[in-house]
Order: structure tokens, then sequence, then C-alpha cells
């Protein structure tokens, strides 16, 4: 009877010691739930910091885009400036697109008279500034052969070159002039000035006309 009640009292005690109790089997180790808990605050932080990456990245995004210049529409230069001068003109190259109207000014930095004139060209003259009338005086070349008094050639006037729809434009020395016009059709098209002598010392150029 006795070994009996020790046998029983041993096996309630074992049973006792393997039987879980409710709250202690839903109790943490304090150590683990510290420890759980910083992860979650870690995971937080971590997670506000990439959303915070997240807005910095489209804040500059967009910053960059608003900093990016915005495109002006560029304003196509159709005016051309050509200085005149002994023996010859600058740029004596002039690049030119059918069908645009440009404004063409001549200046006169020589110190005697010149023209430029194109007579193969086929353009539509729209405006012609006042011209100077061709000149009476020695042209360079003929002042330095000792060649008498020259005169440009005859029958290009302002009225005939608006007849013709071709470029003729005079300037007196340090005078500056204009033609605004279309040209008709393409090709290469030399111009030179008609005073005696000035296109034979190399005072000649060339219209490039595209399409």
């Amino acid at each position: 009877m006795k070994k009996y009640l020790v046998f029983l009292g041993l096996f309630i005690i074992i049973l006792a010691g393997c039987s879980p109790n409710d709250e202690q089997s839903l109790e943490k180790d304090p150590s683990t739930v510290q420890q759980e808990q910083e992860q979650q605050v870690e995971q937080q932080e971590q997670q506000e910091q990439e959303g915070l990456q997240e807005v910095d990245t489209n804040d500059a995004t967009v910053s960059e885009k608003s900093q990016e210049p915005t495109e002006v529409e560029k304003v196509e230069d159709l005016t051309i400036e050509v200085s005149a001068f002994e023996m010859g003109y600058d740029p004596d190259k002039i690049t030119l697109v059918v069908g645009k109207e440009y404004e063409l000014v001549l200046t006169n930095d020589g110190k005697i008279f010149h023209d430029l004139t194109e007579s193969n060209l086929e353009v539509e003259i729209t405006y012609m500034s006042e011209m100077a009338d061709h000149s009476d005086e020695l042209s360079f070349i003929d002042q330095f052969f000792g060649i008498q008094t020259v005169y440009a050639d005859e029958g290009h006037d302002k009225k005939k070159d608006d007849e013709m729809n071709n470029i003729h434009m005079n300037a007196n020395a340090g005078q500056t002039v204009s033609i605004k016009f279309i040209p008709k059709e393409t090709g290469e098209f030399e111009f030179y000035c008609t005073v005696p002598g000035h296109k034979e010392a190399g005072m000649v150029g060339e219209f490039i006309v595209e399409s």
C-alpha cells in the first residue's frame, strides 16, 4: 500500500510537472518580448525611411523636370547683312531657301561707290530702300592706273530691276541700303559689282538657293 501511494505520488508530481500552465504558456520571456518590440520598431523605422526616400526621389525628379529649360521656339533670322569694300564682299557666299522672304542689307564699308548685282536669279522684290545713283567717280582700280572717269553698267535702274525681278543695289561710301525679296528658283548664282574693273579685281560672291 505504501508503495502504491509512493508511485501514485510520483505519478502526480510527474503529471503536474508535464502539464502546461495556461497562464505560463501565454507568458514570454521578458528579454524575448523586448527583442521582438525592438525588431518591430526597427522595421517601422526602415519602412518610414524607405517611404521618405521614395518621396525625396519623386521630389527630385519633379525638381529636375522643373529646372529643365523650356524649349523656346526659335525664330529664323532672315536678315542678311553684307559688307562691300575694295574689292570684295563679306560674306561672299550666301545660302537661301526658295520661297522664303529675305531682307538683304548692304553696307558700303569702302571709300568709293559699290553695288551688288545678280541678274540671273529670279526673285520677287517686295521692298527696296532708296538707292544711290551710279557714281561717276573713278573706281579704285581706275584711280590706281590713272584711267579716266568710268560709269557703272548702264541699264541697272530701280524700275528696270523691279520689272526684271533681279537683285541690284547701289551704295555710296558709308551708306547702307536694303531690299526684301523672295527667291523663286534653286541653284547657284553669282553676284558682283558692276563698276568696271571691280568684278575683274575679285569683287564677286555667290547666292546658293536650296529647296
